[in-house]
């Protein structure tokens, strides 16, 4: 598999640390210095922001920790550009001594700084030390307030909250784990309360650095400085969205040391998408543009099986054939012109029987791919039939929908040939056999877990979409909006990702890149009809245009006008 640039690289905490640790254990990079660069760093974006009047814009507050000045009925002040005094809440750990080094050098610069640990003075880790020293001697004032009890309304650290133009978040770091709790719950708590703008330093306190979980309470920042490398949980919803404006802050550790560790997470990028997508020879015919067999359909839900198979043309691919119930052909003959039908045998509930598999084997073998699952049913006889089918059929398998869940409780491996999954969160939890709210916690985690146990290829509709190949580094969607959380639209995906795979793709890029391809038609979608009320058509009848816009090269820089916080549509 081709991957996208190194330099797209996102980081977990693990990776964080390590790198961190390779910086002052092999070049000699004392860590008070990799701290002071990172204070640095941060004072200068923030004085930066500040004078520019985005700190004024109405602030986000905090998830799960009450409704503040707003729900009192009271009015919000939004102070506008100019120095005057700030808090820094700070931890007892290095996330909490980049917040000391934060207002000795944002004092320096002309604010008024103020800074408040969320623990006692004798736990400190040794940097943070070093700087609550420095402060002392710079006279920034800092206090310790341990006690959860103390950071109530009316309290020193609410009087001094509100009387700041902003907040600076550094109460939790990459290494952190878990919701806050005690003092620094209060903190996070208290930070809502103010209804300041919020700036976290690396990750706002209580999301998790490497699933973007975001605990209760859990900062919702308007900045959020995260330092070196971009972090995974930034990426992931809800830690995109708790994160507001990202920007990351070079803090000099060495670009080798970077490029020599491998990376676990990568983001698809349009250049990346773009040499991937396979050329169409002049002398093409359809059956050289690639064919694919779709198997599903039944009665009610004969809109998958079509948006599925139609969704395969509009990809590029140049025969498409479903395989559905024998009573539902007439049905698909008024909803798709271009795809040819084939009729087969059917249960009385008018689902696929398992008597069609001598019937749908040949058509499988002439297909370059096939997508089992849009709008099968759940009938005991048609899941009989899927398993059949995954034994039996030798082509790269596209499994989706009713195709997934005819394995729940049961275990999901290919008997021939490679197999791309692509299920949402209740279809993976019921795969996993867990809760929906575990695949949430950490969607990576499963995928790669799912991914080496059934060696499937995994395109998980999280938020933004991941797809994890064994043994490789997994890809992050980067395209893709809100509008396309609509019925059909995973059709409109196993369409796209099959239509690829006939035209020759390498089958792990044509997971991934179906993707970009699907989300990029959404974004278009969404651009000419938007948001609210996109349909699974509108994706669908998007995607010619979405693969001129990728093979024009305007994509190729990155935030070229895709994804949810794309701006500008040259492209279209």
């Amino acid at each position: 598999m081709r991957l996208p640039s190194s330099s797209a690289r996102l980081v977990t905490s693990e990776e964080m640390v390590a790198l961190d640790r390779a910086a002052i254990d092999t070049r000699g990079i004392p860590s008070l210095t990799l701290m002071e660069r990172a204070g640095k760093e941060c004072s200068r974006a923030i004085t930066a922001w500040w004078k520019s009047a985005a700190g004024a814009r109405r602030p986000r507050g905090s998830s799960g920790a009450g409704s503040g000045a707003a729900a009192r009925g009271a009015r919000v002040q939004r102070p506008g550009p100019g120095l005057g005094p700030v808090l820094i809440l700070c931890g007892r750990g290095n996330n909490g001594g980049d917040g000391l080094v934060v207002a000795r050098l944002l004092k320096a610069a002309g604010f008024t700084t103020r800074a408040i640990v969320a623990a006692t003075e004798d736990s400190l880790s040794p940097d943070a030390r070093a700087n609550y020293e420095a402060c002392v001697r710079a006279r920034v004032p800092v206090t310790f307030l341990p006690d959860r009890r103390a950071w109530g309304v009316g309290s020193e650290a609410a009087i001094a909250a509100d009387s700041s133009l902003f907040v600076v978040d550094a109460l939790l770091g990459t290494g952190s784990r878990g919701a806050p709790k005690e003092a620094i719950a209060a903190a996070v708590e208290l930070a809502a309360l103010s209804q300041k703008p919020i700036v976290s330093i690396d990750i706002p306190s209580g999301v998790d650095v490497t699933t973007g979980h975001a605990s209760l309470p859990s900062i919702r920042a308007d900045l959020t400085l995260t330092l070196g490398l971009p972090k995974l949980g930034l990426a992931l919803e809800p830690g995109r969205e708790h994160a507001g404006e990202v920007q990351v802050l070079d803090i000099g550790i060495p670009a080798d040391l970077v490029d020599s560790a491998r990376p676990s997470v990568l983001t698809a990028t349009g250049a990346w998408a773009r040499a991937l997508l396979p050329r169409r020879s002049p002398n093409a015919h359809k059956g050289s543009a690639g064919r694919v067999l779709v198997i599903g359909g039944s009665a009610g839900m004969m809109g998958a099986v079509a948006l599925a198979s139609h969704s395969v043309l509009r990809a590029g691919a140049g025969y498409s054939v479903a395989a559905v119930p024998r009573s539902c052909v007439d049905i698909l003959e008024t909803r798709v012109v271009e795809v040819v039908k084939r009729g087969f045998a059917e249960t009385a509930e008018r689902s696929l029987a398992f008597e069609a598999l001598d019937e749908i084997l040949p058509e499988a073998q002439r297909a370059d791919a096939v997508a089992i699952g849009p709008g099968l049913s759940r009938h005991p006889e048609t899941e009989r039939l899927v398993h059949a089918l995954l034994d039996q059929v030798e082509a790269p398998i596209v499994l989706d929908a009713d195709g997934l869940n005819a394995f729940e409780g049961k275990v999901l491996r290919r008997g021939k040939g490679p197999l791309i999954v692509t299920p949402h969160f209740g279809e993976a939890a019921r795969l996993g056999g867990i809760a929906i709210g575990d695949v949430a916690r950490d969607p990576l985690g499963w995928a790669k877990f799912f991914a080496s146990s059934s060696s499937a290829m995994v395109c998980l509709k999280s938020v933004p979409m991941l797809t994890v190949v064994p043994g490789e580094p997994a890809i992050l969607n980067s395209t893709g909006n809100p509008g396309m959380a609509t019925a059909g639209a995973g059709d409109v995906l196993t369409g796209t990702i099959a239509g690829l795979l006939a035209q020759g793709m390498d089958v792990a890029e044509a997971a991934a890149v179906g993707c970009f391809v699907h989300g990029l038609a959404g974004d278009i979608a969404a651009r000419r009809l938007g948001r609210r009320g996109l349909t699974a058509g509108d994706i669908r009848d998007a995607l010619p245009a979405a693969l001129v816009a990728l093979e024009s090269g305007a994509l190729d820089e990155p935030g070229a006008g895709i994804g949810m916080n794309a701006g500008g549509d040259d492209w279209l």
